[in-house]
Order: structure tokens, then sequence, then C-alpha cells
């Protein structure tokens, strides 16, 4: 069991995605304080009840709950309800107005859980947001109710992979795929660079490693981004060499693009949780070194971060069995009913 969470400003468009019956057989199994004549009325309940806090910037609350396609014949609407309600309840998403909409659509079962960031109080919910809470009891409600946990991403079909989620695992296999023949750091960046992928360490102003990043297709990665295997620290334990990278090795990537994006890791190990681990801005008392995939030397300091932590939209991953993470990893289903791209803003009326 998966969570994804989202927050918004606008009802009409994710009610009308969420209740889409003609596009995504939705089915609403649950509801609590709005009037399902149509979804005209259900975005008015919501609205309505909204303006009562008119403060709260995003009032709009949104989750979505996938299951892998092996827990399908046990998960009748009644249950599925259910765990829905019994998970909105644990994040504290209580007294409030919400639907929840089953979608047909795809392999793996899942909901959309349209809810009230403002209560019958009229006051503004919180800690709805949280992402490690959610991760804990969506694996609490997995275990509880005897559902699927995942196998990792072996069974991801690569072939339904689009975007950044296709770049993160052609990362993914070509680094599994150079570290057969790999020993050390210099001979992995060689053999990801004629796979076109750039790989550059993270430098504290000591000089010594402390994170890595993947780059291709102009898209950088930190390295738990790809995989918790593959932080510097996991990487150089099966290469067999705890490696640290001195100021005098240390240089920066030559990739402008990069650069321009202005991410900084901050002072935690690269082994913390994504949330924690990666900030915006640039630190001036660290670097990106390593050697880039150009060959070219350049100074150390100049403050590169390259990877910026995915919190609300989690990867797309074909259905495969799964469960536990509240934002999204390896463990997740690709669940398209998402965002298919920028352009569509689920939050916003369809014309």
């Amino acid at each position: 069991m998966i969570a994804k969470i989202r927050s918004g400003q606008g009802f009409a468009g994710l009610v009308d995605y969420a209740n889409d019956i003609k596009n995504k057989n939705a089915d609403i199994i649950a509801s609590e304080g709005v009037d399902l004549t149509s979804n005209k009325s259900i975005t008015a309940s919501f609205s309505l009840q909204a303006k009562s806090r008119p403060s709260l910037k995003n009032f709009v609350g949104h989750i979505s709950l996938s299951f892998a396609p092996e827990d399908t014949p046990k998960l009748s609407d009644r249950l599925m309800a259910d765990i829905a309600k019994e998970y909105l309840c644990r994040m504290g998403v209580v007294n409030t107005q919400y639907i929840i909409s089953r979608h047909h659509d795809k392999p793996h079962p899942h909901v959309h859980i349209v809810y009230n960031r403002v209560n019958n109080d009229g006051n503004a919910i919180s800690g709805d947001q949280n992402f490690r809470k959610s991760a804990r009891i969506t694996q609490e409600l997995t275990l509880e109710y005897g559902l699927t946990f995942g196998k990792g991403k072996k069974k991801v079909n690569r072939d339904r992979l689009k975007g950044r989620d296709a770049i993160k695992y052609r990362i993914h296999d070509a680094v599994n795929e150079a570290l057969k023949d790999c020993r050390s750091m210099e001979a992995l960046r060689t053999a990801l660079a004629t796979r076109g992928i750039g790989m550059n360490i993270i430098c504290n102003a000591d000089g010594k490693a402390k994170g890595i990043v993947f780059t291709c297709e102009s898209l950088s990665f930190a390295g738990y981004q790809i995989d918790r295997s593959m932080t510097y620290t996991k990487l150089s334990q099966r290469m067999g060499t705890v490696q640290e990278i001195t100021g005098n090795t240390a240089i920066s990537t030559s990739d402008d693009r990069t650069e321009q994006q202005g991410f900084a890791f901050d002072r935690k190990h690269s082994d913390t949780p994504m949330e924690e681990n990666v900030s915006r801005g640039t630190a001036a008392s660290e670097s990106l070194c390593g050697t880039d995939t150009a060959g070219g030397n350049v100074p150390a300091g100049n403050g590169i971060g390259a990877a910026v932590a995915e919190l609300i939209i989690q990867p797309h991953m074909a259905p495969t069995s799964g469960g536990g993470s509240g934002s999204g990893n390896d463990r997740d289903w690709n669940d398209e009913d998402k965002d298919k791209n920028k352009k569509q803003n689920p939050y916003r009326r369809r014309r």
C-alpha cells in the first residue's frame, strides 16, 4: 500500500478528475459532508466550507492510495473504503468533508481521496502533509490488513516508464551493471560515462566525500533518489573500499545546466532521508568534486549541487507487488492517474 499526498487551491478540477466516470470508471465508495448529486454539487459543498478559513492558502487535500495487483481479489469496495478511512483517521484528517473514489482503469487497485483541509469547525487541518508519518501508517495498515509488501525494483516494467522515472531506472540499471566490473569510484565513473551517465562526488568543506550525484539527459539525482543502495557509502561498501576524496582531487562538474539549478546538499549525511538531506540554494563551504564526464578539471569550491528531493509526487512505476511507502519510491506502483505532464493540473477545472 502506498500513499501519495498533495494539496492545492481549487476543488473543481480535482473533483472532476477523481469522479471521472467516463475515463477512469470511477466510483465513489465513501463520502462525508458533501452533496453527491453531481461533481458541481460536490465542488460547491467543499468550496462553501473552505471559505470559513480564507487565510488557508492550500485548502484542497488530495491523497491517492495504491495497492498491489496481487491484493485485488480481497479488496472489495467496502474494504478499500475502510482502509482509506482508517488511514485518514491516523493522519489526523478528521471532522471534515471528503470523498473516496475508486478508479478501475489500471491493473492495480487504487483510490483517490479528496478532502477539505478546512474542517467542519472552520479550523485548518495540520499534519496531513507529513510524509514520514504517512509512510509509517501505510506500513502499519499493510501489515494489519494482510496486504502485499514491495519486492524492490526488479519487477518494475521499464517499458512503461516515462520522463524522469525512465531516466532514474536507466541510471539504476547502469550502475548495477557497471558494479560487476568496478572496484573504485574512478572505475565506476568511467564505466558510467560510456553509458552517457555522469557521476560526481559531493564533498564537504574538508574535502571529504559525503554524497554522490548522477546526471543523465540534463537531469541530476542524488544517489538515494535512485535507490538507498546507491548512496556514496553504500556504493563504496559494495566495491569493498570506503573511499575519501581529498581537496587535492576535488573538481566540479562542467555541466552548466546543473550549475544553474543552484541546488546544494546540506550538512547531513547522504544516507539520511531525502526531505532532510537536500536543500535549495548554494553552500559556499561545500563543493561537487570528482572528474566530470567531459574529462575537464576545474577548481573546487563552486558550491554546486545537483538534486532536489521529490517530496510529493513520487516516481511513476509499472504495477508490481509492493507497499509501505508514504511518498513513493522503489516500492511504488505506476499510478498514471496523477498528472501525466505538467500541463495537466487536476486542481483546475477542465474545459
